[in-house]
């Protein structure tokens, strides 16, 4: 077939918003992607994963038997057979090569030697064992269809998308049943040296795919491609230079881009189709994101914590929450989710707002000066925008009006003697909530979106003393009430950066909601502001 006709064929089969999407990504950088993931195109159906429990007998390889195996070809989207023949035969792994690259130049022997070694043996974090032993140890065992305990490694010139770009390599989950019933990754050869941290981080990427696919066959993409990302980290083939996750901190909400000339409307589908749900489609660009938001649970939490997460039959966000409950610690998702907005933006060596691993780049933020009228911006689902404020007129406090008809949450990041305070205050969609921080020093907001009834969300900045009756009307109602009585108690007795402080009620600015906040509060009682 005409390679025109299989573009316009492959163009038919994705949905309209994916190619309106990945168009418009492709205009925004400016540049071809890099080879990725094709993982989180393919689908991935629970009923598949109740095949895995019926073991079957089958005879192991040896060097030189042919298979023939599926392959997908992301250019038509649609799955084709294609002939093997085993070129390795390691303790955890077979090696077959695509037939029609056997004995090309890009097919050496020892590129598939270093396959065999990175994932039988050694790789940069741990000399004594190699991407099968790290990977199980942090997520989990794979699953067994065949009875064989080797993992087939195909490597192949996968039949990219002029589209959806080059692919690294992938895993597909309808290998698990009948006809085929067997273990299989994907690596791609063409462009890829299989001599190279790419290959060896697109191995480890992959067989994680695997392995949380045998735990939670429905798991939601961003924890899974989350974790994909990490295995590359916890294997030693990811970058953690400032160039790490790139893609995501030049646009942290894809619904500004670093291009503030470029305006993207709704229209595009890119509010509802950036998701990280099981079903959604899962843009490239979050990727970055997805893997900086499970490498800071990793370094906080530790790898018990991963596998608990790969374990658990919830998925996304309430495993966060059950595995963070399963280890007693008082956090849930929205604090990590807090924590993580600030480490983004500080990138601390040590403690809850940063990263040890990676050396994080700077993320995309604007500068806006104190007093700010009505800012009204376009915001991304789990899109992040950040503020840093500039000139608060001398007074010891900052406080902003914020409403949308979708849940927000804001993030104020605050400079205080001896490092930062983090403070994540959730807005719920519909209502308008005064926010603040007082006291000494500099200060940067910054907004997520967490649902999606709307895309829009709007606030105003004001200089303001925490002490003043308008820092009490914490629903900007126009009276110190009942209904901010309330909001207070709620947060009484939280410090700055332990969980549900929220440094609007800390209106002293000592560093916890107390009696002496109480006193403010009491004294500003039934005024109107």
């Amino acid at each position: 077939m005409d390679s025109n006709l299989f573009l316009a064929y492959g163009l038919l089969r994705w949905p309209t918003p994916v190619v309106l999407i990945v168009l418009l990504l492709s205009s925004i950088s400016g540049t071809d992607a890099q080879p990725r993931c094709g993982t989180y195109l393919l689908t991935s159906s629970q009923a598949l994963h109740k095949t895995v429990n019926a073991r079957q007998s089958t005879a192991s390889f040896q060097i030189g038997d042919p298979l023939t195996v599926p392959a997908f070809s992301f250019r038509q989207g649609l799955r084709y057979q294609t002939t093997t023949t085993c070129r390795w035969v390691g303790e955890h792994c077979y090696i077959f090569v695509e037939d029609e690259i056997w004995k090309t130049p890009r097919i050496t022997k020892k590129g598939i030697e270093s396959l065999a070694v990175a994932f039988d043996q050694s790789t940069p974090i741990h000399a004594d064992q190699g991407i099968y032993q790290t990977t199980t140890g942090i997520f989990g065992m794979p699953p067994d269809v065949d009875g064989d305990p080797r993992i087939f490694i195909v490597v192949l010139d996968i039949i990219d998308s002029v589209i959806s770009g080059t692919f690294s390599g992938y895993y597909d989950t309808e290998n698990q049943q009948p006809p085929i019933s067997r273990e299989i990754v994907y690596v791609d050869s063409n462009p890829i040296d299989l001599d190279s941290n790419l290959a060896r981080a697109t191995l480890a990427h992959e067989f994680q795919h695997m392995l949380h696919w045998a735990a939670d066959p429905d798991e939601n993409k961003w924890l899974d491609e989350g974790c994909s990302e990490y295995a590359e980290l916890a294997c030693g083939y990811k970058d953690t230079t400032a160039t790490s996750a790139s893609g995501y901190l030049q646009v942290p909400n894809l619904l500004r881009t670093s291009d503030p000339s470029l305006l993207i409307g709704s229209s595009t589908g890119i509010s509802s189709e950036a998701s990280w749900g099981s079903n959604g489609f899962f843009l490239p660009i979050l990727f970055d994101q997805s893997f900086l938001l499970v490498t800071y649970i990793a370094e906080q939490y530790g790898h018990p914590a991963i596998g608990s997460l790969v374990a658990d039959p919830e998925n996304g966000t309430a495993s966060v929450d059950n595995m963070l409950g399963g280890l007693e610690y008082e956090e849930r998702f929205w604090d990590v989710w807090g924590n993580w907005i600030s480490a983004v933006f500080l990138d601390q060596e040590e403690g809850e707002l940063g990263f040890r691993q990676l050396d994080v780049g700077k993320v995309r933020r604007d500068t806006l000066g104190v007093p700010s009228d009505m800012q009204t911006y376009s915001l991304q689902l789990w899109g992040v925008d950040y503020f840093v404020t500039d000139g608060e007129a001398g007074v010891a406090g900052l406080s902003a009006d914020v409403s949308s008809q979708s849940d927000l949450m804001a993030v104020i990041i605050n400079s205080v003697e001896g490092g930062y305070t983090s403070s994540a205050i959730t807005i719920p969609g519909g209502s308008v909530r005064r926010i603040g921080s007082y006291g000494p020093g500099h200060r940067v907001l910054a907004f997520t979106r967490t649902s999606d009834r709307s895309e829009v969300y709007s606030f105003t900045l004001s200089p303001m003393e925490g002490t003043t009756p308008a820092a009490c009307d914490f629903d900007a109602s126009g009276l110190v009430d009942l209904s901010d009585f309330i909001e207070f108690v709620s947060i009484f007795g939280k410090a700055a950066n332990q969980p549900g402080y929220d440094s609007s009620m800390d209106l002293n600015g000592g560093g916890s909601v107390d009696f002496a906040d109480f006193l403010i509060f009491a004294s500003n009682f039934g005024t109107f502001p």
